[in-house]
């Protein structure tokens, strides 16, 4: 997967090129949907974001044609609050820190998967919180936020996270 591939290039000698954080996050992002189990749907895997943030332009060029589980990808930029429910994975950036709390209490017990760069997101409701780590992104997973959704993640993103309980 392309987060494995990251990961090991991530971790590459120094004199090496490396990817960006804003690249790192993206790739979190897009690899979060095939190591979360989410209720069956049968319409497309939304990923919602905002975009004053330079990780959704990113992103937006990481889905674009793929698809998980059979359905295509797509991003909602700037979702209205009537968007949220639909959404699969919504990224909520540092820029938009005036809205965590509302669209976190919006989402409360939908089966979606939230994530954010705020500090402290894992304590203020969130899912993950993609830590910056010295020069590593590392997910930060609160695991009763995400359980009480009826969310489930893999065995293989918990071992690479830090998990909060």
């Amino acid at each position: 997967m392309w987060l494995g591939c990251l990961l090991s290039l991530q971790m590459a000698r120094a004199d090496e090129p490396r990817f960006n954080e804003t690249e790192l996050k993206a790739a979190y992002l897009y690899n979060f949907a095939y190591f979360v189990t989410w209720p069956t749907t049968t319409q497309a895997f939304l990923f919602c974001s905002y975009a004053n943030s330079p990780v959704t332009g990113v992103l937006a060029k990481l889905i674009e044609g793929e698809r998980v589980n059979e359905l295509p990808i797509q991003l909602i930029i700037d979702p209205i609050p009537e968007q949220l429910h639909d959404c699969q994975v919504i990224f909520i950036p540092a820029q938009q820190e005036r809205i965590l709390a509302a669209t976190l209490e919006f989402v409360r017990q939908s089966p979606v998967l939230t994530v954010s760069d705020i500090a402290d997101f894992e304590h203020r409701g969130g899912m993950i919180r993609l830590a910056n780590d010295g020069s590593r992104i590392q997910p930060v997973i609160q695991l009763k936020n995400v359980t009480r959704t009826g969310l489930a993640i893999s065995s293989k993103l918990l071992r690479s996270a830090r998990l909060i309980e």
